[in-house]
């Protein structure tokens, strides 16, 4: 099949396959009752069809090109590095905006937390980078932060770091990351259920929930992040439909943060470095769109950026970017890995769930589990899992675990799970090495960890006259 499209007609005609494709996988994800009760994404399903009817797979068996035109796969190969951008523009757009001393106060634990995590699978992935897949698999040395930007970082993370990987001589790292992506999207959702289903049995553990988990209940990542009471609102729009309004915020979110890269391209390039000259903008995003919102909050403009919408072209872009990357990961390059698949999985996923029952209770204290299965998600797949884990055990909000969640992307985001930190973990690696880099990452960590459980201790010393002088 071949058609003489011009390259705008061939965009538009990538969207209507795409669209086919998305509605495929719905159709799978209804009829195949497994997925559901694993929570498993449409997204995730779409882009295993996507490998199923493309030349990888479908056209391999069948000698042919398979049944998705070349020019289109080539297309949606571009996606995720764009699309990065418009998810993480909009984690801080329609938040409303407490004082820092408030944000701070509320997600401390998550942000201190959540940090021990992902220097955690930096030093993890490093040290198993120079001690083992480097001497016995020939791994490149630059896959020691791999761990961090496939499990805390996405699919979006390693597809916007793929020109920097590649100019680095290291791109198989591009699909060996997306590869670990998709497993930590399974491991996410799927662990953290399974989670939440063993602390709903255990006696020792108070939840807010108190009913076992089914699979026929709606958690979904296009809701992640909206608190209810937000779902249906429409404010005035003055002309604008709000999702016009929320498209304009993440555009402006988006042109900040390209300001933002040029003037530290343009600062680095006077001191003779070009350490930003290759650097990705997604980190910049994020506070890109705490700016906007900090402008719209302070000329009392805030309350037109509605958090339902701008979380409805976040969703379409977090659905998107999913399925292409998914679907164009080359699957020769995982064959050729899997025994370096395997061992950044058992770590990833060990790490995640031995930090969740060691140290959750000690850094988080009152409703830990609420709280640290938030973390768990964010660092075993992405944003939206963690709020939907969160929902999962929270599911009438009656803890703050899920604002307190959001709050912490304002002091995690913009420097972890995707942002300057994790960009700058590749030069990083390149300029010492990954022993030095993981010794280093070690000991990020234990310090975030000790810096928790001392900062948990003392809010609970200090809270103890207090409940003694009102008994």
């Amino acid at each position: 099949m071949s058609f003489d499209l011009s390259d705008a007609q061939w965009a538009g005609f990538s969207i209507v396959v795409l669209g086919i494709v998305l509605l495929l996988a719905t159709v799978v994800r209804r009829y195949v009752p497994l997925f559901a009760s694993l929570f498993i994404p449409t997204s995730v399903i779409a882009g295993f069809v996507i490998l199923l009817i493309g030349p990888q797979l479908l056209g391999v068996w069948t000698d042919t090109d398979g049944a998705i035109p070349g020019e289109v796969l080539a297309i949606w190969a571009t996606l995720p590095g764009l699309l990065i951008n418009v998810v993480f523009a909009a984690v801080m757009l329609g938040k409303k905006l407490p004082k820092p001393a408030q944000i701070w106060r509320a997600s401390a634990p998550h942000v201190i937390f959540g940090s021990a995590l992902s220097f955690g699978q930096f030093a993890l992935g490093a040290l198993a980078v120079a001690l083992i897949l480097t001497p016995f698999f020939g791994v490149t040395d630059l896959a020691g932060s791999i761990i961090e930007l496939s499990f805390a970082g996405g699919h979006g993370t390693i597809a916007g770091m793929g020109p920097l990987l590649a100019e680095a001589g290291a791109s198989e790292l591009i699909d060996l990351g997306l590869g670990l992506a998709t497993i930590s999207m399974v491991t996410g959702i799927v662990g953290g259920s399974l989670l939440v289903r063993w602390a709903v049995k255990n006696p020792r553990i108070q939840l807010a929930r108190t009913t076992p988990l089914t699979g026929k209940e709606a958690h979904d990542l296009n809701n992640a992040g909206v608190d209810p009471s937000e779902r249906d609102a429409e404010p005035d729009n003055r002309g604008m439909g709000p999702v016009t309004v929320a498209l304009m915020c993440i555009a402006l979110a988006i042109a900040a943060a390209i300001g933002l890269l040029e003037a530290f391209r343009f600062v680095a390039n006077l001191f003779g470095s070009d350490v930003f000259d290759s650097f990705p903008l997604f980190p910049f995003a994020v506070i890109g769109g705490y700016l906007v919102q900090l402008a719209a909050t302070a000329i009392k403009q805030d309350h037109f950026i509605e958090k339902r919408s701008v979380n409805g072209i976040s969703a379409i872009s977090l659905d998107v970017l999913i399925a292409t990357a998914i679907g164009t990961m080359g699957l020769a390059t995982l064959g050729a890995n899997v025994p370096v698949l395997v061992v950044f999985t058992i770590l990833a996923v060990a790490w995640s769930v031995i930090a969740l029952i060691v140290f959750g209770p000690r850094i988080h204290g009152r409703d830990w589990f609420e709280h640290a299965i938030a973390d768990f998600g964010q660092s075993q797949g992405n944003v939206a899992t963690g709020f939907v884990l969160a929902d999962m055990v929270d599911p009438q909000r009656r803890t703050n675990a899920a604002n307190a969640y959001g709050y912490k992307q304002l002091g995690y985001e913009p420097f972890l799970g995707g942002g300057l930190i994790t960009a700058f973990s590749v030069p990083l690696i390149i300029a010492w090495g990954s022993l030095t880099f993981g010794l280093v990452s070690l000991g990020l960590a234990v310090g975030f960890l000790a810096c928790g459980m001392w900062r948990r201790r003392a809010l609970d010393r200090a809270a103890s006259p207090q409940a003694a002088a009102r008994a």
